[in-house]
């Protein structure tokens, strides 16, 4: 494994050494526990938006995953008119990472959505108070999927789908597992309320004459409603799975949920109160998605939030998995943590991503910080801990211009490899 420290000074070479072997100290402690007690292999690296240019360097100094985005707009902007010229482009990304020898992960584009998708039927998330989302409806929206799956079929034809290690696997109009943002509840439209238009596997909206925010319901009810909504995210979940296996696909499948989301004890009190808006709103009640979901093969609970500052950035403990997900103690874990947590009682393999830069802003001074109190270095202690089967810096591009070092990332990748 390379470490490449050629291109720093020497007194930041010191300082980088210095906080290299903090960070291993770091890492052996909280790797020692969890991963000789679960025999798992060890984490894999990457980066998110690799670029083809630094691809092969990246693969000799330990960062063997590299990922890239496709653009549903741009390959299809209209409907059944297909860009050769966008996916030779494309094409051309995926043979240089696997000449690097790298694992290549792909990210579909949905959330990229063409302007002509939005003028198909109940094309648009609809909430309790009237309003449309700017995303498109890929849970209660039969039109919009048989559109999307025209597009992914499309894809495979042109990007043989067995060359992926891994696909993520978002909502379709959001680019993470989630429903529209502004904490509302999107499942008022007339396909939802009707059933007339809707996917064939969703049922529709259960108790019609009622809105989250009032009274009418008892909070059993109300439970019920609540699992309903969440398992729209499962099925629109269930129903990647099915088309991208029925095209030949047999990798992982990466689910993107960020944040801890709602816990169970505040979903409780939400019920009591008629389910109030709030994060419960864009469906990130995590224990209840991954245990609703009925296809569990080859899934990976991914965390899109590592190192986030929540929970004070707490690793992955022994005996984690002992405690009941009910448990107040939970509360104050990290979303990496809780995640993990419930994907062990899933009986799934975790993998994540840290904040990206200025995503949000207000995390950009730890993003840049290179000690081993910054993001990196809490991103990397979270992943080893927490046994993921991978690890994605975002983003590569920040990597090289200055953002933060490379040889940093390098240095903690060199020293996981040890531990």
């Amino acid at each position: 494994m390379i470490v490449n420290l050629s291109r720093a000074s020497r007194w930041w070479a010191a300082g980088l050494a210095v906080t290299l072997l903090a960070v291993l100290t770091i890492i052996a402690f909280a790797s020692g526990g969890n991963r000789a007690r679960n025999n798992t292999p060890s984490t894999l690296f990457g980066t998110l938006d690799t670029q083809t240019s630094t691809a092969a360097t990246e693969k000799r100094d330990g960062i063997s995953v590299a990922m890239f985005e496709l653009n549903w707009a741009s390959f299809e902007p209209s409907e059944g008119v297909f860009s050769a010229s966008y996916m030779v482009t494309m094409r051309s990304y995926l043979e240089a990472f696997r000449a690097a020898g790298m694992r290549v992960t792909l990210g579909l584009g949905l959330e990229d959505t063409p302007s002509w998708v939005f003028s198909l039927p109940d094309s648009r998330y609809v909430n309790q108070d009237g309003d449309r989302s700017s995303e498109a409806d890929f849970v209660f929206s039969a039109a919009v999927r048989q559109a999307a799956a025209a597009y992914l079929a499309r894809v495979a034809a042109d990007l043989p789908l067995s060359d992926f290690w891994a696909i993520r696997l978002a909502s379709g109009g959001d680019d993470e597992m989630l429903y529209p943002p502004g904490g509302s509840y999107w499942a008022f439209g007339s396909a939802a309320m009707t059933g007339a238009g809707l996917p064939a596997t969703m049922t529709p909206n259960p108790f019609p004459d009622w809105r989250p925010g009032r009274p009418g319901l008892t909070a059993a009810q109300i439970d019920r409603w609540v699992n309903w909504y969440v398992g729209g995210l499962d099925n629109v979940t269930n129903w990647q799975l099915h088309i991208l296996s029925g095209l030949g696909y047999a990798g992982y499948y990466q689910l993107i949920t960020p944040g801890s989301g709602t816990r169970p004890d505040v979903l409780s009190a939400e019920e009591r109160q008629n389910l109030p808006d709030g994060t419960t709103g864009v469906g990130a009640v995590w224990n209840r998605y991954y245990a609703l979901l009925p296809d569990k093969a080859k899934v990976v609970a991914y965390v899109s939030s590592v190192a986030d500052e929540s929970g004070a950035d707490d690793s992955c403990q022994p005996g984690d998995d002992l405690l009941p997900l009910t448990s107040s103690a939970m509360d104050s874990w990290s979303a990496t943590r809780w995640i993990s947590r419930i994907a062990a009682g899933q009986g799934l393999p975790v993998a994540g991503e840290n904040a990206g830069y200025s995503m949000p802003v207000s995390l950009d001074f730890q993003y840049t910080n290179i000690g081993s109190t910054g993001m990196m270095a809490d991103a990397v202690r979270q992943a080893i801990s927490c046994n993921f089967q991978v690890f994605y810096w975002a983003h590569d591009v920040n990597l090289w211009n200055g953002t933060i070092p490379y040889a940093l990332y390098v240095g903690y990748i060199a020293l996981a490899a040890r531990t």
